[in-house]
């Protein structure tokens, strides 16, 4: 179990101006957890990360892995227990004059020459790229470097890996190959997995929890599922929308689209799913049931977490007293509904 409480880092640009890059975090990630930590650009978020590792101390502040303080570690002490805290990063950080063997072989100090070789030749295969163990990183794609910098890091058979923004630099196939990968380690080893990224995508297909930084500060966390569907921070919503296709509404209107022109009478709303479990047909149920037409503008809905998440923008026509029925309904049934548009009102 990682734990931080209260953690404060500060840079210093000058003695009269500090940047507090983590101000007072305090976190609990559980052992085989996948946890998220997501933010815009300089949220202090990949700093946070580091505290965790001591490559960078707090200026205060308690990190605890598995019941031990890290941060009164003695440096002998310190370096036994990063061996078991493997990290990687957005551009690899492979040596480029070494082989890829070479690349993973370096951190297995204490090893004999046939035991590293078996241990590398696990590794590689453990994330399919056995077949480049004598290729330099310059004769890889960006996925396989990124292969070679995991297998590099579990050499020393870590408890808990890092990633430090590992899949910014890669294209969004080969993000999502090597975010199943991290899934399927983490199912294989038990490795308690931690993500930092600027990326929603990432967190939605990968993470099972997550919190929300910005200005070095914890702002959100919680189960993915209810931070995708029910974000309580502007900056969570506005993380949210640029994975939504739903946001695309507002665009329309600005534009004046035809798509979003109302009929006197029509009322024009987002529904969100807010709870794990809806599977009925609420649409077609509540168009029957009320005597209503319910026409669907978008629509975005996907699974996080084993769950649907997202929702549909939609035009209700027909008597204000129906339409009002239908919209204490949804809501009934946990579904946030957000009006638009109001050609009645």
């Amino acid at each position: 179990m990682i734990e931080l409480e209260h953690v404060v880092k500060n840079f210093h640009a000058d003695k009269n101006n500090a940047i507090h890059a983590v101000n007072d975090v305090s976190l609990t990630i559980n052992d085989g957890d996948i946890f998220g930590i997501i933010g815009f650009s300089g949220a202090g978020k990949s700093t946070l990360v580091r505290c965790i590792n001591l490559l960078e101390r707090p200026d205060s502040g308690s990190v605890r892995i598995n019941g031990v303080e890290m941060t009164k570690l003695k440096p002998r002490e310190l370096y036994k227990a990063r061996t078991k805290i493997g990290m990687i990063f957005q551009q690899f950080n492979l040596m480029p004059s070494r082989t890829v063997f070479q690349n993973v072989a370096y951190p297995l100090k204490d090893m004999t020459k046939d035991e590293i070789k078996s241990k590398v030749r696990e590794l590689l295969a453990l994330v399919e790229i056995g077949e480049k163990e004598n290729a330099y990183p310059s004769e890889l794609s960006g996925g396989q470097k990124q292969r070679v910098a995991i297998a590099r890091a579990l050499a020393n058979d870590p408890d808990i890996l890092l990633c430090d923004e590992a899949t910014s630099a890669l294209d969004p196939q080969t993000t999502g190959a090597i975010l199943q990968l991290l899934k399927d380690l983490n199912k294989k080893l038990g490795l308690t997995i931690v993500v930092i990224t600027h990326e929603m995508e990432v967190v939605k297909n990968i993470c099972r929890k997550a919190a929300v930084m910005d200005a070095g500060k914890i702002i959100e966390s919680g189960d993915v599922f209810t931070i995708f569907s029910d974000p309580q921070h502007p900056v969570t919503r506005n993380f949210v929308r640029t994975t939504s296709n739903l946001s695309k509404i507002e665009t329309l209107i600005k534009d004046d689209s035809p798509m979003v022109q109302l009929k006197p009478g029509e009322l024009m709303a987002r529904l969100v799913y807010i709870r794990a479990d809806v599977s009925e047909p609420l649409i077609s149920y509540a168009s029957r049931e009320f005597d209503i037409e319910i026409n669907i503008i978008l629509a975005d809905v996907e699974i996080v977490a084993g769950a649907m998440v997202g929702g549909t923008v939609v035009i209700f026509n027909g008597p204000r007293e129906r339409i009002n029925r239908a919209i204490e309904y949804y809501r009934s049934k946990d579904i946030r509904v957000e009006v638009i548009k109001d050609a009645g009102a």
